[in-house]
């Protein structure tokens, strides 16, 4: 027995079509950059794949002062220990990206992310592991934890970081390998 026509089904169908594209045309930008596989978005070695690392590994040779307002080793180690599943149960690469971020909140807060998550609100790249708190809490961002660009803009400054480059140097290695993307987050430019 053939299906029953429905009165106006058809007419339901033409009628909603368009409402995928918009979706499509409007949260595009949001959507794009964090689907798929973008590990080859940026050039060279620099996001290279990184090994189960803790947060205080990989730091690099930037040592902030006491003080500056970095968290301490302990700090660090405690927000660790306190990471939540999203994390803890993610790719090594993904874990290096957080394990970066919650240990150098000072560079990646100058760096944009371009996935397009300033639709949501973010800041910039550290947004995209932490969410922004009043205090010394830091809740994690499950963000980071599904976008490829997000993790690979940090492990470039990680590896930049370990090379010696700058933070302006870093900016413009992050600016140049995604900046085509998506639309960047309204990060402002680092202290020369």
């Amino acid at each position: 027995m053939p299906p029953i026509a429905r009165p106006g089904s058809a007419t339901r169908r033409i009628a909603l079509a368009p409402i995928p594209f918009l979706l499509i045309l409007v949260l595009g930008g949001a959507m794009a950059g964090c689907s798929g596989d973008h590990s080859g978005a940026a050039s060279g070695d620099a996001v290279a794949t990184h090994a189960t690392m803790s947060p205080e590994q990989g730091t690099g040779d930037m040592v902030a002062a006491p003080g500056d307002g970095l968290p301490t080793p302990e700090q660090i180690n405690a927000m660790w220990a306190a990471r939540p599943s999203f994390v803890s149960g993610a790719s090594e690469r993904t874990q290096a990206g957080y394990a970066f971020a919650i240990s150098r909140p000072d560079i990646v807060q100058w760096l944009p992310c371009y996935c397009g998550c300033g639709a949501m609100g973010h800041m910039s790249n550290l947004d995209c592991f932490v969410k922004p708190t009043e205090g010394a809490a830091v809740v994690f961002e499950e963000h980071g934890s599904y976008c490829d660009i997000c993790v690979d803009t940090a492990l470039m400054a990680q590896d930049m970081l370990a090379k010696g480059s700058t933070l302006i140097q870093m900016r413009a290695a992050v600016d140049a390998a995604f900046g085509g993307l998506a639309p960047g987050t309204p990060t402002g430019l680092p202290p020369a």
